[in-house]
Parts: C-alpha cells; sequence; structure tokens
C-alpha cells in the first residue's frame, strides 16, 4: 500500500508482553516499517491512584524498546484531554495532567535522546479546538509549559475537509504537529448500507490537504504527516445503548454537522480492511479480511507507480516505487547499521552515494542491478571509503536510480550518532 508507518495505542502498557511485541517489532522492521509506541492512560482511575503505575510502566517499555530500529517514536496518552475518569476529578484533563506528561516526557528523554516524545489530543466537542498552544481558563498545554514535548498529535474528524485546523491550532505552536487520527466510517446512515466510495472519497480529500500542508514539501508548514484511522473495523467495541462486542454494531459514536453527506460516525466502520464474517461467534480470531475501496484509493495516493500486487511493470510511471527510507536513523556508527530499504517497480540499476555536511563524498556503498521490480536492502555500517567509522553528525545519501526508461535521484538525511 505504501505505507511507511503504524501506529499502536497500548503497546507499552505491559512489560509483560514484550515478547509479543518485540515479535511484532522485528516483523515490522523486516518489511521498512517504523511503529509508533503507545501508552494509554488507565482513564477509569483518578490521577492520584494512577500516576505512579504509569510512570513505571511507561520508563520500563522505553527501555526495553528504545533500541529496536523499528521504532519510531513514543506517544504518550490518547485523547486525555477530552476524559474524566469514571466517579473521578477530571485531573486527567487539566493541569495536573499536562504537567504530568511534560515531566514523564522528560524522563523518557532521559533513558531514550533518540526518538521523540508526543501526546495525542481529541477534539474538544462543541468548541472544535484543543487545548494545544491555549494557556487561557488556566489549560497549561502551551509551549511554554510543555518543554520536553518534542510535537503534538491531534486526532480530527471534521468530515471532508480539516476546515480551519491548518490555520488556527496548528498556528498556535511552534511545535510540529503529526495528524495521529483522521479517517471516515465505510457506513453512511441515510442509506442503511455500507458506502465505500463515500468513505474512499473522505480519505482523498483529507489526504490532499495533509499533503498541501507537509513540512516536508513546502517552507514553514508544520505537519509531519497523518495516521489514517484504521486498518481494520473495530467491530468488537461495545459502543452505544444495545451494542455487542461480539457483533458489528451500526451505532453512531459521534457526529459532524459539517459532513453533510453523512454527518453520524459509526465507531466500527472504520476500517480500511472490513472483518469478515462479521461476528466474533463463528470468527473469533478476526482473521479473514475484506479490502474496501479506501485501500486502493490511499495506495494509489501512498505508493505512486504500484500497480496491481505486481512490481515488474514494464514502462512503469517512475523507477522507484517509494520514498527510500534507512532505519534505524539515526544509528551508532561501529555498534550497529543502518539499512536502505528500496522499492522499485522494475528492474534497473541502483547507486547511494554517501556525502558529509560539507559536501564532500565519505563512501560509495555496493550498488545493487537487480532484473526485475521488488524489494531491496542495502547496508551501510557507518564506514568511510578508508575504513574507518564516520564522526557523529549529520550525513547526506544521494540515491541514483537507473533503467531504460528512467534516470531517477533521491536525497536522504543520516545521522550518525555515538
Amino acid at each position: 500500500m505504501g505505507a511507511n508507518t503504524i501506529r499502536t495505542y497500548n503497546v507499552m502498557n505491559s512489560a509483560g508482553s514484550s515478547s509479543y511485541v518485540l515479535a511484532a517489532l522485528d516483523a515490522a522492521h523486516a518489511h521498512g516499517l517504523y511503529v509508533i509506541m503507545g501508552y494509554s492512560m488507565p482513564t477509569f482511575q483518578t490521577f492520584a491512584q494512577s500516576s505512579s503505575t504509569v510512570q513505571s510502566e511507561v520508563l520500563a517499555s522505553v527501555a526495553l524498546y528504545k533500541n529496536h530500529p523499528a521504532v519510531l517514536m513514543w506517544v504518550l496518552g490518547n485523547e486525555v484531554n477530552l476524559t474524566c475518569p469514571e466517579g473521578g476529578d477530571c485531573t486527567w484533563s487539566s493541569n495536573s495532567w499536562y504537567n504530568f506528561v511534560n515531566q514523564l516526557a522528560g524522563q523518557v528523554k532521559a533513558i531514550d535522546p533518540n526518538h521523540p516524545v508526543a501526546t495525542s489530543e481529541g477534539e474538544i466537542p462543541n468548541v472544535w479546538g484543543y487545548n494545544i498552544g491555549n494557556a487561557a481558563n488556566n489549560v497549561q498545554g502551551d509551549d511554554a509549559h510543555m518543554t520536553n514535548l518534542d510535537l503534538w498529535g491531534i486526532n480530527c474528524y471534521r468530515g471532508t475537509s480539516f476546515g480551519t485546523l491548518f490555520t488556527t491550532t496548528v498556528a498556535s505552536t511552534t511545535k510540529p504537529v503529526l495528524i495521529t487520527e483522521f479517517g471516515k466510517d465505510a457506513y453512511k446512515d441515510s442509506a442503511g448500507a455500507e458506502n465505500q466510495a463515500m468513505q474512499a472519497s473522505h480519505l482523498s480529500s483529507l489526504w490532499q490537504e495533509i499533503t498541501a500542508n507537509l513540512s516536508a514539501v513546502l517552507t514553514g508548514k508544520a505537519i509531519v504527516g497523518g495516521v489514517v484511522f484504521e486498518w481494520t473495523d473495530e467491530w468488537w467495541k461495545d459502543s452505544g445503548s444495545g451494542a455487542s462486542c461480539l457483533t458489528h454494531d451500526k451505532n453512531i459514536l459521534f457526529t459532524r454537522p459539517a459532513d453533510t453527506e453523512d454527518p453520524g460516525f459509526n465507531d466500527e466502520w472504520f476500517g480500511l480492511a472490513a472483518v469478515l464474517p462479521i461476528d466474533a461467534i463463528t470468527n473469533p480470531a478476526g482473521t479473514l479480511r475484506l479490502l474496501r475501496q479506501s485501500y486502493g484509493t490511499m495506495k494509489a495516493l501512498w505508493n505512486v507507480g504500484s500497480s496491481g500486487s505486481s512490481n515488474n511493470n514494464a514502462g512503469a510511471a517512475s523507477f522507484f516505487t517509494d520514498t527510500v527510507h534507512n532505519y534505524p536513523n539515526p544509528f551508532r556508527a561501529g555498534a550497529e547499521p543502518t539499512k536502505f530499504v528500496i522499492f522499485l517497480n522494475e528492474g534497473g540499476t541502483v547507486e547511494i552515494r554517501i556525502f558529509d555536511a560539507a559536501g564532500q563524498r565519505v563512501v560509495e556503498l555496493p550498488t545493487i542491478s537487480p532484473s526485475s521490480g521488488g524489494r531491496f536492502e542495502v547496508v551501510w555500517d557507518g564506514r568511510t571509503s578508508q575504513g574507518d567509522y564516520v564522526s557523529p553528525g549529520l550525513y547526506v545519501a544521494r540515491i541514483n536510480g537507473h533503467s531504460a526508461d528512467h534516470n531517477e535521484h533521491q536525497f536522504r538525511r543520516v545521522v550518525a550518532v555515538r
């Protein structure tokens, strides 16, 4: 599909399942995927009851997983600004929360200085806003108080457009912003039926707005990427009156009047892939999948040049299927190599040359010349052409791709640390 990252929600909550987490990270690493490591706050307890447990679990997980090359960042909490503990004092969504997560972010960075730390905010009902950058009403979610947070995550559902999000909320902070959730359910309430075309159209429109605000594309923009919610339908959710955790319910979780086509958002129908059959009794493992039209839509946007399931496309629109990434990045020269993962639409030649910040060539990596398209890897152990390990710092990889029909170049920043 061309995706490069998976977001998780509570993979850090229990160190007791670390063997499973590490196996999943290994699988992600093998396929060139990064993982956003999430921790879910215990929202049914008060701040006083939970803070020490949260702190110990988060720091233990960071220590366990920080050196895995698939780890991209840490996200502490999801939509905590919207929640109040059941029977509690709402301190998870007040200054107690922001002070706590800022302190915890600092402790995480002391253990692991190589990965960003974020939290993910939900949109406040009836306000269409967030606490980001907001020092009003004594809510200390502004940059001056959140000194240890590297970036903000934003979950946003408004219909076919983000509206004023990029000119209001994003502009209220100097930190980078990741759209940690955006999407649309595939169930149209007025028709009482699934509508895959509606979902696909929403996602296409939203992604194009994200693309137009990416910092990697335009100077001065703050958006670093977006995460489609979500991979599969969550038919197991027990949401709404009369809902069952065993069936694919059609209850509306929230509404967005700006979405004139379908203002109701159905919590169990957000998947790019449907789960079949839609009954946990006959399909307890939930292993059967049906890719929706939205999957193909995102593939066309993310994996430019792809065609069906084959990567061996004569006369393809481009030589590279996608942007070449390397991981881990930063990497520790002399302790672990960094691996360039290359996807090609056709056979040809790929050359990678490494330059230092002054533009001097450091080394030329072994050339690969596959006869057909596919997935390929080139490893750099951090050595120069003279065999010495490079000094810590910023380097640039120039990636040249050649075939009978194409002559393409990409550049990749590579950071070496000790």
